[in-house]
């Protein structure tokens, strides 16, 4: 059962985990209480004897809180994979740690993500999952699927995206992310949150053309919730004025270097 609606009304215990989605297939919201409005969220799903961790932050600021949190659920040594959608260190310099608590774990990401992930400190000889940029990639567990879709330079060359079957919540690394000073778990008033949200991907995202292209993957699945790493979870009340507001957005290099007026004019005519 999708919780986020009622979480939505508040008030919501922020000092433990938070279960979103509850039944025989459980996800919980295990991310961290810190000041900075660049705040980060990691998520556990807990499925049969799968028990996948995503994006589970940064060594420094993260992960005490988040092992704890993951603790008060199931035991650390029992993950069997971590989801790491880019390569940046606040989503995924913890990964050293949660190895040695589970050196048994699978990383799911994609390769040219796979590539730089040693680099934080640990062998290349670990247990991956490699996401095809055809997206095809799936992991498939007791209850339902879960399917990993590219999202090409938003904003790493082969950043990606997990959906949820049974839950239908897109789990979307850096997109829809926003920087919060007022931050709550889950977005209530949409043209306020919208407005911490352009921020973030005109600075964050390589260009329209690549959310485009990225946003028209999404047509086939019915999107329940968008979770993104960094602010508030936008529940499916504001998940299509979400998608029609990115797709709408200039951003990087549209606006480094915007086309000339007669790029302009040929784009509307052709």
């Amino acid at each position: 059962m999708n919780r986020i609606p009622e979480l939505a009304r508040g008030p919501v215990d922020l000092g433990s985990p938070v279960c979103l989605f509850e039944g025989d297939h459980a996800i919980y919201w295990v991310g961290s209480e810190e000041p900075s409005p660049f705040r980060c969220n990691a998520y556990l799903i807990v499925d049969g004897g799968n028990r996948i961790l995503i994006d589970p932050g940064s060594t420094l600021h993260h992960f005490p809180q988040v092992r704890e949190r993951v603790e008060r659920i199931v035991p650390a040594s029992s993950l069997t994979h971590v989801v790491v959608h880019h390569q940046d260190p606040d989503l995924c310099d913890s990964l050293p740690s949660w190895l040695e608590l589970a050196p048994d774990l699978t990383i799911v990401t994609t390769p040219r993500v796979r590539v730089l992930l040693p680099y934080y400190g640990f062998p290349a000889e670990v247990s991956w999952l490699d996401v095809s940029p055809e997206d095809s990639t799936t992991l498939d567990l007791t209850n339902g699927s879960l399917v990993f879709i590219t999202a090409p330079f938003l904003h790493f060359p082969e950043a990606f995206v997990t959906y949820d079957e049974v839950s239908g919540f897109l789990f979307s690394g850096d997109i829809g992310a926003a920087i919060e000073k007022e931050w709550s778990l889950v977005v209530t008033e949409w043209e306020r949150h919208w407005q911490t949200m352009i921020p973030f991907h005109i600075f964050y995202m390589a260009s329209n053309k690549a959310l485009k292209g990225f946003l028209k993957k999404l047509d086939p699945f019915p999107i329940e919730a968008i979770c993104p790493q960094h602010g508030s979870i936008i529940p499916k009340e504001h998940v299509e004025r979400a998608i029609e507001s990115l797709a709408a957005l200039p951003c990087g290099l549209d606006l480094l270097y915007p086309a000339s007026n007669i790029e302009s004019v040929l784009a509307e005519i052709l």
